[in-house]
C-alpha cells in the first residue's frame, strides 16, 4: 500500500477521532478537520476548517456556495485560538465571524484592540461578522503603543 492510499484509508478514523477533541486542542490541528465544501449537510457542534481557520457550526444547514464561514455568523463560529493568548502583549488574531470574549485583546492589521462595549462584563461573549478596525467606539478600542 503506498503512503497516499494509507493516507486515504486513514483520513474518515481521523475526522472522527478528532471529533472529540477541546476547541483549545482542535484548534491546535485545524488540517485535521474536515476541509468546508459547498452543498454538505453540517450539523450544530461539527467542526470544518476553512482558509485555515477552524470554525464550528452553530446552526444546522446545508452549505451553499455563497454562505462561507467567514460571511456568515448565524451559521458558523471561528473557534478561537489558544486560551492562554488575548492579553495586551499576545493577542489573539482577529477573523471575521469569530466569538468574541470580552475583555481580552486582538490584533487586527497590526493593531491591538480591547474587546470592549458598554453595558457588558468582561468574560461575556459576541459573535461578530466585521473585524475589529471597524467596530472600534462599538465593540473595541484601539491600544495605543507605547
Amino acid at each position: 500500500m503506498t503512503l497516499t492510499e494509507l493516507a486515504r484509508k486513514l483520513r474518515p478514523l481521523i475526522e472522527q477521532a478528532v471529533e472529540s477533541l477541546d476547541d483549545e486542542t482542535a484548534v491546535q490541528g485545524v488540517q485535521l478537520f474536515p476541509a468546508w465544501a459547498a452543498g454538505v449537510a453540517v450539523q450544530v457542534g461539527q467542526r470544518y476548517q476553512y482558509n485555515g481557520q477552524l470554525y464550528k457550526v452553530v446552526q444546522a444547514h446545508t452549505t451553499q456556495a455563497d454562505w462561507t464561514p467567514d460571511k456568515t455568523p448565524a451559521l458558523w463560529a471561528a473557534v478561537a485560538a489558544d486560551p492562554q493568548q488575548g492579553t495586551v502583549d499576545n493577542p489573539i488574531p482577529a477573523v471575521r465571524g469569530m466569538e468574541y470574549t470580552y475583555g481580552l485583546y486582538y490584533s487586527d492589521g497590526g493593531t491591538v484592540y480591547l474587546c470592549k462595549r458598554t453595558g457588558e462584563e468582561d468574560g461575556g461573549t459576541v459573535v461578530l461578522q466585521y473585524l475589529p478596525h471597524e467596530l472600534v467606539g462599538q465593540y473595541f478600542e484601539e491600544v495605543k503603543a507605547t
